[in-house]
């Protein structure tokens, strides 16, 4: 990791941005060149779940397959990866967590005023 961190750096790719993560991901799947149905099954699935588009997700893939074909390291691929667009921020997440916490605090609000009136009766 810690070549593919100095290799990021100073080129506009982050180390910890979901594209490289992905690439990286990719590459560890190939076996070769070859990337399985399955393995690219799990791609696609995680690149989902970091919020990478399934046409972006398969570019990055390809890019990947096409560097090991030629024999190049992954870090050559930085420039290309760059060139995908970076996720969206999933600010959906954020919001649902919100929804569940109200949701809780009024039914506990509830349960209590309804004891409390039972107890009261």
């Amino acid at each position: 990791m810690l070549r593919a961190r100095e290799a990021t750096q100073g080129r506009g790719l982050d180390p910890m941005d979901p594209r490289w993560a992905l690439a990286c991901a990719a590459r560890d799947s190939l076996q070769g060149a070859v990337l399985t149905y399955e393995n690219r099954r799990k791609l696609m699935r995680l690149a989902q779940r970091v919020g990478i588009r399934a046409f972006d997700a398969n570019l990055i893939v390809a890019i990947v397959q096409d560097r090991a074909r030629r024999g190049e390291p992954i870090e050559s691929a930085v420039d290309a990866i760059g060139v995908v667009p970076r996720p969206a921020a999933r600010a959906g997440a954020f919001v649902t967590a919100w929804i569940w916490a109200a949701a809780i605090l009024i039914a506990v609000l509830v349960d209590v005023v309804l004891i409390g009136w039972l107890i009261l009766q």
